[in-house]
C-alpha cells in the first residue's frame, strides 16, 4: 500500500500543477481579411475588405478592431456590428465574427493592405488573446471615361425626379421644387454626384443641402447609397416657363458609360392676385395713434406735484421731525413725572369710592419730599395735624369702612399743596433770605424751607 502511494504522489502533482498552466494559455485567434469581391476594381467604386476574427472558444467581450488608413482610398471603418461566422479547420470548430470595412476608390493604382491586429478576450478566464491577418495588395484601374463620369454603380442604380408647386396653380412668387434622387448599389452616398440643377430664365434659384443616406439591409450590412438633390425656382414672371431637362451619367460594374435623361416641364404661370386687405391699415393706424393720445387732467397735475413737494419736504425735514418726536416724548415724560400730573391722578382716584391711596402717597412723595403723611404735615399748625390724625383713624381705624374720609381728605389736601407750593416757589430776586423773611417762617419761629430739608 505504501508502495502505490509513493508511485501515485508525483503523478498527482503533476497532473495538479501542469493543469492550471494549460488552462491559462488562451488559444490564438485566426483572423483572415480579404476582398469581398474578386473582379477587377475601378475608381470610383466601393469595395468590401471582410475581416474575419475566429476562436475555437468564445469571446468574453468583443474584438477590438485595429484603424485601416490606405492611401488613395476612403476608409469607412465598420459599425460595430459582425456576422456571425463558423468554420472547422483542422478537425477544429471556429466561431467568430465577420466585420466589413468600405473602401472607396478614389484613385486608380495599387493599394496595400497591412496585416491587421485584432485582440480580444476569450475562453472561460477571459484570457487575453490576439491575431493578425496576411497582408495583401490590389490594383484599381481608371476606367473608360472615369474623369468625366465619376459615379460606378457595382449594381442597379436608378435615378428619379419629381416636382412640387406651392401655390397649385403656379402664380408670380410661386414655388416650384425640382428634387433628382438617386439609388445605387455597391456605392456610397458620398461618391455619388450632385444633380445639375442649374439656373433657368424666368425663375430665381435657391439650392438646398442634398440629402445623403446609407442604405443597409438592416443588420449592418452595406448595401448602397442614396442621394437626392433639392432646388427651389421661384417665378419671376407671368407666361410659359419651362424648365429644361437634366441628363444623369454614371458607369456600370463593367466600366460602361450610361445615362439617363430626365425630362423637363413648362408650366403656365399666372399673374399674382391683388392682395385684398380685411380691414383699412389707414384706418387703422388713424385709430392706433389716436388712442396713444392721453388727456391728463391739469388737477391731476397739480395733486402730483402737491404730493411730489410735500414728501420732498418730509424728506429733507426728516431730521428735524425725529429730534421734535424724541423731544415732545421726553416732555411727556416730564409731564406724566411732575405734581400737577400726579395731583389730577389722586382728585379722580378721591372721586371714585372703590379707588385705593396709592395715587394720594404718589403726590405725597412729590408735594412734599416724603410719603410719610404725619410727618409731611408736622411742620403745619395744630388743626391740619389734627385733621390727618382724623383722616388715618377713618382710613385704618374702627371705622375703616367709612368712605366720608375721601371728601376730607380732598379737601385737606387743597390746602397742604397751597402751603407747600408757596414754600417751594422761588423767591424773588431781590427778597430777603428765608432766615430773615419772617412771612417764610413756620409757627415756630424756624425757616420751614430749612426745617423741611432736616426732615
Amino acid at each position: 500500500m505504501i508502495r502505490q502511494l509513493a508511485f501515485l504522489l508525483p503523478l498527482i502533482l503533476a497532473l495538479g500543477l501542469g493543469g492550471p498552466a494549460r488552462a491559462q494559455d488562451a488559444p490564438p485567434l485566426r483572423v483572415s481579411a480579404h476582398l469581398q469581391t474578386s473582379d477587377p476594381l475601378q475608381a470610383g467604386a466601393t469595395a468590401q475588405l471582410q475581416l474575419e476574427v475566429l476562436t475555437s472558444t468564445w469571446f468574453t467581450h468583443p474584438p477590438r478592431l485595429p484603424a485601416l488608413d490606405l492611401a488613395g482610398v476612403l476608409v469607412t471603418p465598420p459599425s460595430g456590428q459582425g456576422e456571425i461566422v463558423r468554420d472547422t479547420r483542422d478537425g477544429v470548430a471556429y466561431s467568430g465574427l465577420r466585420y466589413t470595412y468600405l473602401l472607396s476608390l478614389t484613385a486608380p493604382g495599387t493599394v496595400q493592405v497591412p496585416a491587421l491586429t485584432v485582440s480580444a478576450q476569450v475562453g472561460p478566464g477571459g484570457a487575453q488573446a490576439s491575431g493578425s491577418s496576411k497582408p495583401f495588395t490590389f490594383n484599381v484601374t481608371g476606367g473608360s471615361g472615369a474623369a468625366n463620369t465619376p459615379a460606378l454603380a457595382d449594381g442597379q442604380m436608378t435615378v428619379t425626379q419629381d416636382y412640387a408647386l406651392a401655390p397649385d396653380p403656379l402664380v408670380v412668387g410661386g414655388r416650384i421644387t425640382r428634387s433628382i434622387a438617386q439609388r445605387a448599389e455597391g456605392v456610397q452616398a458620398m461618391l455619388l454626384p450632385a444633380a445639375p440643377l442649374g439656373d433657368v430664365p424666368g425663375f430665381k434659384r435657391y439650392p438646398r443641402e442634398p440629402e445623403v443616406t446609407t442604405l443597409s439591409d438592416g443588420r449592418g450590412g452595406f448595401i448602397g447609397g442614396q442621394r437626392i438633390d433639392h432646388a427651389d425656382y421661384v417665378a419671376q414672371q407671368e407666361g410659359d416657363v419651362s424648365l429644361p431637362p437634366v441628363t444623369m451619367r454614371w458607369r456600370d460594374a463593367s466600366g460602361k458609360p450610361r445615362e439617363q435623361e430626365l425630362l423637363g416641364r413648362t408650366f403656365t404661370v399666372q399673374a399674382a392676385p391683388a392682395a385684398t386687405l380685411p380691414f383699412s391699415l389707414a384706418d387703422d393706424l388713424a385709430q392706433l395713434r389716436h388712442g396713444l393720445r392721453w388727456t391728463i387732467p391739469s388737477h391731476w397735475l397739480a395733486w402730483a406735484g402737491a404730493v411730489a413737494g410735500g414728501a420732498l419736504v418730509l424728506w429733507l425735514s426728516w431730521p428735524w421731525w425725529r429730534r421734535g418726536a424724541r423731544a415732545l416724548h421726553a416732555r411727556t415724560e416730564r409731564r406724566r413725572a411732575g405734581e400737577r400730573w400726579h395731583w389730577r391722578a389722586w382728585r379722580r382716584a378721591a372721586r371714585d369710592d372703590a379707588g385705593s391711596l396709592s395715587a394720594f402717597y404718589r403726590w405725597l412723595a412729590l408735594a412734599a419730599g416724603t410719603r410719610n403723611l404725619r410727618a409731611a404735615v408736622a411742620p403745619l399748625d395744630d388743626p391740619e395735624r389734627a385733621t390727618t390724625r382724623s383722616v388715618l383713624g377713618q382710613v385704618y381705624g374702627a371705622q375703616a369702612g367709612d368712605t366720608h374720609w375721601r371728601a376730607t381728605l380732598l379737601a385737606a389736601s387743597r390746602r397742604w399743596r397751597r402751603i407747600w407750593r408757596a414754600q417751594q416757589a422761588p423767591p424773588p430776586a431781590h427778597a430777603l433770605p428765608v432766615c430773615l423773611n419772617p412771612q417764610r417762617q413756620s409757627p415756630h419761629g424756624s425757616a420751614v424751607r430749612h426745617k423741611g430739608s432736616e426732615r
